[in-house]
């Protein structure tokens, strides 16, 4: 199958979106050839058959710019690709489509996520499948969806037995529905020689002010000098869950990659979002309200019982949520006339 996939950002450095390197890596062993045209591009290394495209945001082009960079690059490799893959960005399926149509060329759209603005119905009409995670990465009904599982890399996410007593762990992007009031809550509720890190950005205004709300919050439970909140990059987060003795998560919408990501490591883990009850066992589910007392409750486990534990965790991701088995699931589909 020769590809072409469009999405954010290409960069394996990112906090949020380096994921998506290796996600690349693995369509590079079951495509022929794969273009990636991403708004912006970064640090990556990525075999000779994958070849990456930028519309020029990291230069600080403007967004007609971008488009019509992205309108050239579809026609300019016309002759390399036989199908579309857009990931998580449905307003491309619209700009894009038209092209798409003259060219003969198949559209699919990946999206796990609340919202997708207006352009998600759009192009839920305009693709010839839609792929998501779970049934709740979709916010619109669509006969043409299928349910693939996620796409965690078992290898790069693996225990190494490293845990540090007292490190709890959050991970996402600071703003109002990552609700890290919640996660702040709850790790009040836990014994005073506990600490936490949040693996966090800023990206847009809003996000700062939800940031100075949150230290404002830290300071009312007296947990200010026992928690930080900083930028990581991939890896880190990475390094992050496999040292943690217990990871904390209260994300809406879809399944939150992160969840999996913990669980592929091993890393206890409690959870309020509804999405995280198709993976989680009963131990790790709460209410917002209950996290605390749900967290605690896990950390009293004997060590035996949370290794059983742990490995349940990893387990249940490399069935059902396993990197190569997802990019093998899509090829398929892809291929499929």
């Amino acid at each position: 199958m020769r590809l072409l996939i469009v999405t954010q950002k290409v960069d394996r450095s990112d906090p949020i979106l380096g994921f998506f390197h290796r996600w690349l890596l693995e369509f590079a062993l079951h495509c022929d050839q794969v273009h990636v045209i991403g708004q912006m591009k970064g640090d990556y290394d990525l075999p000779d058959n994958i070849k990456v495209h930028s519309m020029g945001k990291e230069s600080g082009a403007s967004k007609l710019s971008q488009i019509l960079k992205f309108w050239k690059l579809q026609r300019l490799l016309r002759h390399d690709y036989d199908c579309v893959l857009v990931h998580m960005t449905p307003v491309w399926v619209v700009l894009g489509f038209f092209n798409w149509f003259l060219l003969r060329k198949k559209v699919y759209l990946w999206y796990e996520a609340r919202g997708g603005g207006w352009a998600l119905p759009i192009s839920l009409r305009l693709v010839k499948k839609v792929f998501s995670a779970t049934e709740y990465g979709l916010p619109r009904p669509s006969k043409r969806r299928v349910i693939t599982g996620h796409g965690i890399d078992t290898e790069f996410f693996k225990p190494t037995g490293q845990i540090e007593k007292g490190l709890v762990s959050s991970v996402g992007r600071i703003t109002k529905r990552k609700h890290f009031e919640v996660i702040l809550k709850a790790f009040s509720e836990l014994p005073s020689d506990y600490r936490l890190e949040i693996a966090g950005v800023t990206i847009r205004k809003d996000d700062e002010v939800e940031l100075e709300s949150l230290k404002k919050l830290m300071g009312e439970f007296g947990i200010t000098d026992r928690v930080s909140i900083k930028k990581m990059t991939h890896e880190e987060v990475r390094n992050l869950l496999q040292r943690s003795e217990l990871m904390l998560h209260s994300c809406r919408g879809g399944l939150d990659k992160i969840v999996l990501e913990a669980m592929s490591v091993g890393c206890l883990t409690v959870s309020s979002s509804k999405a995280a009850g198709h993976v989680l066992p009963t131990e790790g589910l709460s209410m917002d309200e209950e996290m605390g007392e749900r967290a605690n409750e896990l950390l009293k486990l004997s060590d035996e019982e949370k290794a059983k534990l742990s490995e349940q965790l990893r387990q249940k991701v490399i069935d059902g949520h396993g990197l190569s088995r997802l990019v093998g699931r899509l090829v398929e589909e892809m291929g499929k006339r």
